[in-house]
């Protein structure tokens, strides 16, 4: 397992490129992670933009966690060290909640407007968070 994926995380590259230069490109390089192809660049256009010049996507990584939310945009991306980078990254942004540590803090909304913030309630209230997936339906 790569130190990547030991944070839960999943890689992919992206580019304009097509799938099947994807695979030559993945054989030849030995990259353990999927590329995936933006032939349409709809997926450039809305993350990282365009090159006109070049008519490709720019080079950038973006960290999205668990609930959908971009936590880092590295947009000085070193090929070189690139890897370590984004470690250190995944790192130094994803929430780390463990047994016997605090509590990150939060902001959430109720379905009444009224919001709540963690560090308001502690030493006040136990709180407790139950989670569930997309109010009880399917998923």
């Amino acid at each position: 397992m790569s130190e990547i994926e030991a944070t839960g995380s999943v890689l992919f590259g992206v580019s304009v490129d097509d799938v099947d230069s994807h695979k030559r490109f993945r054989a030849e390089q030995k990259f353990g992670f999927s590329l995936l192809a933006d032939t349409e660049f709809e997926v450039s256009k809305q993350y990282s933009g365009i090159i006109e010049r070049f008519n490709a996507s720019k080079r950038m990584t973006f960290i999205i966690d668990k609930a959908g939310y971009i936590r880092a945009i590295d947009t000085e991306v070193n090929v070189k060290t690139h890897g370590e980078d984004v470690v250190a990254l995944l790192q130094e942004v994803l929430p780390k909640v463990e047994v016997g540590q605090p509590a990150p803090d939060f902001i959430a909304t109720d379905s009444t407007g009224e919001s709540y913030q963690l560090s308001e309630l502690i030493e006040k209230k136990n709180v407790v968070l139950s989670f569930y997936p997309r109010d009880f339906g399917r998923g």
